[in-house]
């Protein structure tokens, strides 16, 4: 008996090990290519003479930090308008029943299930005709509508449906009016869920690249994923410059995961009992 919980505690660690390789190689790899001359960009193994001239360069011929700016700028704009509406939908559908309530449920659904660069030439076509086209106002709005409110209904349903009803009504009956028992009882409640659906949010807004191509071509409003794209186009593949921007682009973004790993690991675990 003690040896079989030995191998299997001994397969578990290996499986785990195997799962940290495949996802932790190909951003090891990146780092590598970054630190590597142009001379040794396509050599296996380490670099022999480490150098952050990469960085240098790309930092002294693309304006990185504008682009960065942007991406940081229409996630958190939109990651915002998600959680607020979002948040307010799903409560509707959790203590309101009405005619189309179940309907909306399944459209959010189908939304968060259509690839969104399935709908880019509809929302390019809709978006030129009203103005949004190359506007930072427009991308917001179609990251929103496409992934993110579906995104943020889904995970808040399942924790507002294990909030107690007579927690709202005990608000309501002290004379607080439905949008402050919302903000001052519903969502302190349910905050683990609106952490996970702020993070996610966050990042397919930060990753975005077809939306972002379709709707916006403006150099000055650029986010970083677009802007690698144009690297190529314009300099030709330079892997070395390549790796030393993919770097400084995802490096936010571990860090922010590894911040919120807590919180994240928390609203999952919770979101998955209470669903």
């Amino acid at each position: 008996m003690k040896r079989l919980r030995r191998l299997t505690l001994i397969a578990s660690y290996g499986i785990v090990f195997a799962g940290l390789v495949v996802f932790l190689f190909p951003i090891f790899w990146l780092v590598l290519g970054s630190l590597k001359p142009p001379a040794e960009i396509l050599n296996i193994g380490l670099p022999t003479r480490p150098t952050l001239e990469n960085y240098a360069t790309v930092l002294d011929t693309y304006p990185i930090a504008r682009y960065l700016g942007n991406s940081l700028r229409v996630a958190l704009l939109s990651t915002a308008l998600s959680l607020i509406v979002g948040s307010l939908a799903a409560y509707a559908f959790t203590r309101y029943r009405f005619r189309g309530s179940g309907f909306g449920l399944l459209f959010a659904l189908a939304l968060r299930m259509l690839p969104a660069i399935g709908v880019s030439i509809p929302l390019y076509l809709l978006f030129s005709r009203i103005g949004l086209v190359d506007n930072v106002a427009g991308l917001v709005l179609a990251h929103c509508a496409v992934v993110q409110i579906p995104l943020v209904i889904w995970i808040m349903y399942g924790f507002f449906q294990d909030i107690p009803v007579e927690l709202a009504e005990a608000g309501l009956v002290d004379g607080c009016n439905r949008l402050t028992v919302i903000y001052h009882i519903v969502l302190p409640l349910a905050a683990p869920g609106l952490a996970v659906a702020a993070v996610f949010s966050f990042l397919f807004s930060w990753n975005d690249f077809g939306l972002s191509l379709i709707l916006v071509s403006t150099p000055n409003l650029l986010t970083m994923p677009v802007a690698l794209s144009q690297m190529n186009l314009q300099y030709g593949v330079r892997w070395d410059n390549l790796s030393a921007a993919a770097v400084m682009y995802i490096v936010p973004t571990m860090i922010m995961a590894l911040l919120l790993q807590r919180y994240i690991t928390r609203g999952l675990t919770a979101g998955a009992v209470k669903g």
